[in-house]
Formats: structure tokens, C-alpha cells, sequence
């Protein structure tokens, strides 16, 4: 699927990035969020880097009022690491690492009731190596990057 796909005539997005930077590819989300704070320059886009801990950027999605909210994070489904998915978030819950699962389904639970009209994706990436990025995870990243600012710049 690509990125404009995944955007569809949502003019108002948030990038929910989601890693532990410590331990390799695992750390996916929080990279994408940096490399999507630089690239894009759009005030109705929004990414927001929340580390492994969702629910500290919860009042920031909330004021900002998006139509959709991307969750990027690193999904151990087992595929080619760097391989990208999207889902619907609750339904992929199982397949996120559990050092933030549960402070995720919390999160996003509570959005979507304060947030009832705003549309919320998963796109994931497969992990590969717990201690360093990988070369397939970089390329992943890069190539989101772009792909996202020519959909929203």
C-alpha cells in the first residue's frame, strides 16, 4: 500500500512513532518520527517521537484534533526485516513487542474516545537485530520519508 493510499483525504495527520532506540531495529517508530520531523514541513502533519512510552504525547495528539493518526512501530510479524505492513492497530496488538503493548492498546483506547471521529493505521516494520540498526531498516525509513513528504508536502 503507499503512503497516499494510506493518508487518503485526511488533512490533518499525526505520526505516532514508537521504539526503543536502544536496542537496534526495535527502535523503527522512534526513527521514522526524527526523519519525518525533518523532512516534512507541513502544518496539518504532525510526528511525534514517543520513544516506548505512547501515552506521554497522548495531550499533544489530542489538542492537535487529527483525521488520522499513523502508528509506526516495529511488528514482529514474520517477515524480511525492514518489510512494512499496515493494519488496524487492535487487531495487530499481539504482534507488537510487549516492552509496549499494553501502554499502546491503553493509549490508543483512550484516543479514539476522546477522538471518535479520527482514523487510526498501524504501519509496522519487521525487527531484524536487537543491537544495531540493520541496513534494511534504514533503507526502510529513508524510503518511508520520502514517500511521506511527497504525499503531504
Amino acid at each position: 500500500m503507499r503512503v497516499d493510499e494510506i493518508i487518503g483525504d485526511a488533512r490533518r495527520v499525526v505520526i505516532c512513532g514508537l521504539g526503543n532506540e536502544k536496542r537496534g531495529d526495535y527502535g523503527f517508530g522512534a526513527y521514522l518520527a526524527e526523519a519525518l520531523s525533518v523532512a516534512v514541513e507541513n502544518p496539518n502533519f504532525r510526528s511525534i517521537n514517543c520513544h516506548d512510552v505512547p501515552e506521554s504525547q497522548a495531550g499533544v495528539i489530542i489538542r492537535f484534533r487529527p483525521e488520522l493518526v499513523i502508528i509506526a512501530v516495529p511488528l514482529e510479524f514474520g517477515g524480511e526485516p525492514g518489510r512494512v505492513v499496515v493494519a488496524d492497530p487492535w487487531e495487530a496488538m499481539g504482534d507488537i513487542p510487549q516492552d509496549f503493548r499494553f501502554q499502546l492498546r491503553v493509549t490508543l483506547d483512550h484516543l479514539a474516545e476522546l477522538l471518535p471521529e479520527t482514523r487510526f493505521v498501524l504501519l509496522g516494520c519487521q525487527p531484524g537485530d536487537w543491537m544495531e540498526v540493520s541496513d534494511e531498516v534504514k533503507n526502510c525509513v529513508r524510503a518511508l520519508a520520502l514517500a511521506f513528504k511527497d504525499a503531504v508536502d
